[in-house]
């Protein structure tokens, strides 16, 4: 019943076979990253790595392929032209510090040379021990290539003066002028358009007027170093607050134009709005930093389940079988959670496919009452591993293991004692073979009950009635369910 304990014979589990079935797992976020991103195991080896990686690389990684066999024939420059042999991943790899927004050039195999910024992080397990690392890199090339451009516009700024006034107003950037004093003196209707005030409304304001106060000191000091003539330079982001009350995220570059005696005529300000590329960007740090959590997660889950697993069984065959159930079911709950972008997963589609093979078995095999109940994704993966066992054990000594057997599975609010509500689960067979409460508690029993209490903080019971196994959950429901209801309503 539920996996009783038999001989505890080891059973040989190999690092890339629970690496594979984590990596399995976490396919879905990796195809969601804005940025290209791969995953390679401690010696190099490119486990995964999404579209928008090989888009950018201009090719596909082979199966086991490493990553250094992958880069062969590539010859990686740093930002200045240097040729350079240093691997950032084998670094991280084997110092377990990340490298962060390194700059590389290199060729593609069809001739086109691309510019990348490169983030690579080392993974570890619960010891400590760096088992992989997960890479990202972003196309700069466009990005660099302006750099470019704007540097040679500030090189040859009173040149580009002459130029500017027949482009200014049409230019897709915005540009302004402004004094020494910090007076606007001149603005274009793009810069208008980024920052929601007319032409009139700037001209009668100082330069930081907008700025967000957190962010108005850095420029200000940029400024006041241009005017006093200790720079020609400068470049910052900041924030600006618009006139509808939004706040925005500029890019300035502003440049000296002097007269030929050196006296500061004025500076040229381009604007640009990067407010999308910082949610990007945020967004990429989320995302990454949730990508780093479940791979932890799951690897921990993995080796959980692998060394309950090999304890109660009776041989390597057994072991495998039950193991690999168990992993199918943990893929099962991801690949859910996955198609709603890791927010929720609806619970009668969980039950539905974990007891899909015998549901049309007979009239009335599987029997789901309940509302419509959006989980959360721990609860998700939680609540799949203990129905999973469930219906191993249903299979193999209950109700499904005889014809006429039947389970029904019911789930409602009900109130707590805390005065709150949770969310009462309730798991009924019949019509099977009689029930005998077994003399020790196998992995299976220990697992629903354990995982219930330490994942959500709730509880489980089993109660072994001789017409029928069942098994009462009751979760608190800000736990378990996406719609934050906190009490029962009668």
């Amino acid at each position: 019943m539920l996996d009783s304990n038999h001989d505890r014979r080891p059973v040989p589990r190999t690092i890339p076979t629970l690496l594979g079935a984590m990596l399995r797992a976490s396919d879905g976020i990796l195809d969601m990253l804005p940025v290209a991103t791969f995953v390679c195991d401690a010696s190099g080896a490119i486990l995964r790595f999404n579209r928008r990686a090989v888009d950018i690389w201009g090719r596909a990684p082979k199966p086991g392929q490493t990553l250094e066999k992958f880069n062969e024939g590539v010859q990686f420059y740093a930002p200045d032209g240097t040729p350079t042999e240093r691997s950032l991943l084998a670094e991280v790899i084997s110092s377990g510090r990340p490298v962060r927004d390194v700059e590389r050039l290199f060729e593609r195999p069809d001739g086109r040379r691309l510019a990348v910024s490169v983030t690579i992080d080392p993974l570890r397990n619960a010891r400590g021990e760096v088992f992989g690392a997960v890479g990202c890199f972003i196309d700069i090339t466009e990005r660099k290539s302006m750099d470019v451009a704007l540097e040679q516009s500030r090189l040859n700024a009173l040149e580009q003066e002459q130029r500017l006034a027949a482009t200014y107003e049409h230019a897709a950037i915005g540009i302004s002028e402004v004094a020494p004093d910090g007076r606007f003196l001149r603005v274009n209707e793009a810069i208008c358009s980024i920052t929601g005030f007319s032409r009139e409304d700037l001209l009668a304001v100082h330069l930081f007027r907008h700025t967000h106060p957190d962010d108005a000191d850095p420029d200000r000091e940029g400024f006041r170093k241009q005017v006093a003539g200790d720079i020609e330079f400068y470049s910052i982001e900041k924030r600006l607050i618009r006139k509808d009350g939004r706040v925005i995220w500029l890019s300035v570059r502003s440049s000296s134009v002097r007269a030929a005696d050196g006296d500061l005529l004025y500076v040229v300000r381009v604007v640009q709005d990067i407010t999308e590329r910082k949610a990007a960007e945020r967004r990429q740090r989320l995302l990454m930093d949730e990508l780093n959590h479940r791979v932890k997660n799951t690897l921990a889950t993995v080796q959980s389940l692998a060394s309950q697993t090999v304890r109660g069984a009776e041989s390597p065959q057994a072991f495998r079988e039950r193991f690999e159930g168990r992993l199918i079911a943990l893929s099962k709950a991801h690949d859910q959670l996955t198609q709603h972008h890791w927010e929720s997963a609806d619970l009668r589609e969980l039950l539905a496919g974990s007891l899909a093979p015998y549901a049309g078995s007979g009239p009335e095999r599987v029997v789901l009452r309940g509302e419509d109940v959006m989980l959360r994704p721990r609860a998700v993966l939680t609540l799949a591993m203990a129905v999973h066992e469930l219906t191993t054990n249903a299979a193999k000594y209950g109700a499904l293991s005889h014809p006429n057997g039947c389970i029904e599975v019911r789930w409602q609010p009900a109130p707590a004692a805390d005065g709150g509500s949770c969310l009462q689960f309730d798991w009924s067979e019949s019509s099977g073979p009689p029930v005998v409460e077994p003399q020790r508690r196998g992995f299976g029993t220990r697992f629903i009950e354990g995982s219930i209490a330490a994942e959500l903080g709730g509880q489980a019971r089993l109660v072994f009635a001789p017409e029928g196994l069942r098994c009462e959950i009751v979760i608190p429901w800000h736990a378990a369910v996406v719609d934050g209801r906190q009490t029962y309503e009668d």
